[in-house]
């Protein structure tokens, strides 16, 4: 299995709610997502530093099924959508060990 993570800090003047809904429109669209889960970050900044706002988790059978999510059309609609709403993002994919 192979985990995607995806994580995000709102750029200022936009909508993290609206970030939020943009994935979870565009992630229902696509089928080769196994699991999937959104959210944005709850509380306050504390001695960990200042928190990013919202992560997307989703797992994929195989490198190429999340190969074909990231060379997905609308994945490319959808970034240049994101792009001007974030003022930074991180990914980080790798072979998730289940337990």
């Amino acid at each position: 299995m192979i985990r995607h993570v995806f994580t995000w800090k709102v750029a200022d003047g936009h909508d993290g709610d609206k970030v939020i809904q943009l994935l979870n429109d565009f992630s229902a669209e696509v089928d080769m997502i196994k699991y999937l889960e959104i959210g944005a970050h709850t509380g306050e900044p504390n001695d960990n530093g200042d928190p990013w706002d919202g992560v997307l988790i989703s797992d994929f059978e195989t490198w190429e099924d999340l190969d074909d999510y990231s060379n997905h059309p609308k994945h490319g609609d959808l970034v240049q959508k994101l792009l001007p709403m974030l003022k930074e993002r991180a990914v980080v994919d790798f072979v998730r060990v289940q337990q």
